[in-house]
């Protein structure tokens, strides 16, 4: 049995006791692990204190359950705590977490002893798959209490918008310029609890459902303007016993939306829908899209439609899958040969469009296609991010109707990894016709590597680092 070491280290522009109460709250917990993981905290006891046992549930593979208690041994507010696993998957875990003051806030320092078990073959799991694993939980953990502790960087504006959707990738990335632009903001969330994730504490969250429209009327009181930029659970593998399909959710749930904002005295609305919407496309995530938009057109409301290709960033669920399968796989495997062209458009273009499109005349009752500046195969895409990365791994091709034939039976799993659908979903073009964009509202587009290098690249984390068995980490 080896023992491994994770160091990690941030700076944060808070003072000491303020980033030590973020931390010691352990429903914080939840916020600062992948969403994908679905922690569940089972203790009721949550008053941090040394001798304080936390009890979890994760879920790492495919849904399914995994147990994990940790004791609270030391605890020395607001200079450290130190946490011990009593059960859980690993055979030892030991964190010790400081938080030092410094010129101008504060430097979380992370210090993690850990082993695996069943010896030889624990360790070969590590490099393979636990290493990078542990790097890209600390990676996006850095990245939500970054976000969780960021400031407007603007006077407040007046202005409250609602985003539907905010607690997902696209929404998230949108509330967050709109916060950083001085807006009043506010998520609608169909969950209680748990749901803030890496959004500011200044950011509102209401609870609601689009899907149903349960609470949609109350969540929408006093809002100025509404974005529409929802996704449901692991899309795009639909669940249509869980009501999580795209017609239920981006069709239906978007005319619920528009029609409580009309009633509730919303002035504007913006929604992302997707470039390919319309009413005889092929596939029926288009039509439904389509539909939305209907929903948007009729609403009564100034609106602006925003058609994105394939969207990529950080918490993106399409590029990071196959990033992460070049991680724990000794090759990256593609649903088809990677012909198929695309524009991918960074994050942070299509949340700045969003954000434009609130308050410019010019984006009033237009709809506006919006990709990458750069067009090419998907096989390209994943090798320039993977040379980002610096993840050395050979693509592998593989015959799409074979590749649906194995995804069939994976759709009734409680988290599928991939389904019929979700592989026609992977292989379709996706590519954008600007120059209505940019002859009405100019704007640079990010290039591919740029953005790719913002979170992929060395040094990428911005004031942190990571470092597993004194090897600096770049995985995201």
């Amino acid at each position: 049995m080896a023992n491994h070491r994770l160091a990690a280290s941030q700076f944060v522009p808070r003072p000491p006791t303020e980033v030590f109460a973020f931390f010691s709250h352990p429903d914080n917990l939840a916020r600062i692990t992948p969403p994908s993981m679905r922690l569940e905290l089972m203790t009721t006891d949550r008053e941090m204190r040394s001798g304080l046992a936390i009890d979890y549930r994760i879920r790492p593979l495919l849904g399914f359950p995994v147990r994990w208690r940790t004791r609270i041994t030391d605890y020395d507010p607001p200079r450290s705590f130190r946490d011990v696993q009593e059960r859980g998957p690993y055979r030892r875990w030991e964190h010790e977490h400081r938080f030092l003051e410094v010129d101008g806030g504060t430097r979380i320092e992370d210090d993690v002893t850990y082993a695996l078990p069943l010896g030889p073959l624990g360790d070969a799991v590590h490099r393979l798959a636990v290493r990078g694993e542990l790097a890209r939980i600390f990676r996006h953990r850095s990245a939500v209490i970054a976000s969780a502790f960021a400031e407007p960087e603007a006077p407040p504006t007046g202005l409250t918008v609602a985003v539907a959707g905010g607690t997902g990738f696209v929404g998230g990335g949108i509330a967050a310029e709109l916060h950083r632009r001085g807006h009043h903001v506010v998520v609608l969330t169909h969950r209680s609890d748990g749901a803030r994730g890496g959004l500011p504490d200044a950011v509102e969250l209401r609870v609601a459902d689009a899907r149903t429209g349960e609470g949609l009327s109350a969540a929408l009181r006093g809002v100025d303007a509404l974005v529409i930029a929802l996704a449901f659970k692991n899309s795009p593998m639909e669940s249509p016993r869980r009501h999580q399909t795209f017609l239920e959710v981006d069709a239906g749930g978007t005319e619920h939306l528009v029609a409580a904002a009309r009633d509730a005295g919303a002035r504007r609305v913006v929604y992302i829908s997707g470039a390919g919407a319309a009413p005889d496309a092929a596939r029926h995530w288009f039509r439904a899209k389509w539909r939305a938009e209907e929903a948007v057109r009729g609403s009564g409301l100034t609106w602006t439609i925003v058609r994105p290709t394939w969207i990529y960033g950080p918490r993106d669920v399409a590029l990071n899958r196959f990033l992460g399968l070049g991680r724990r796989l000794p090759f990256v495997p593609m649903t088809n040969a990677g012909h198929q062209l695309l524009a991918p458009v960074f994050i942070d273009d299509v949340s700045r469009l969003a954000a434009d499109a609130l308050v410019e005349k010019a984006a009033a009752s237009e709809v506006f296609e919006i990709g990458g500046p750069e067009t090419m195969p998907m096989r390209e895409i994943i090798h320039l991010a993977l040379r980002v990365a610096g993840i050395r791994r050979p693509i592998l091709p593989g015959p799409t109707p074979l590749l649906k034939l194995g995804a069939w039976p994976l759709q009734f799993l409680p988290e599928p990894p991939l389904t019929p659908n979700a592989v026609d979903f992977v292989n379709q073009p996706a590519t954008v016709d600007l120059s209505p964009l940019l002859a009405r509202m100019p704007r640079r587009l990010t290039p591919l590597e740029e953005g790719l290098a913002t979170y992929l690249g060395p040094g990428s984390a911005g004031s942190s680092s990571l470092t597993i068995d004194g090897l600096g980490m770049t995985e995201s």
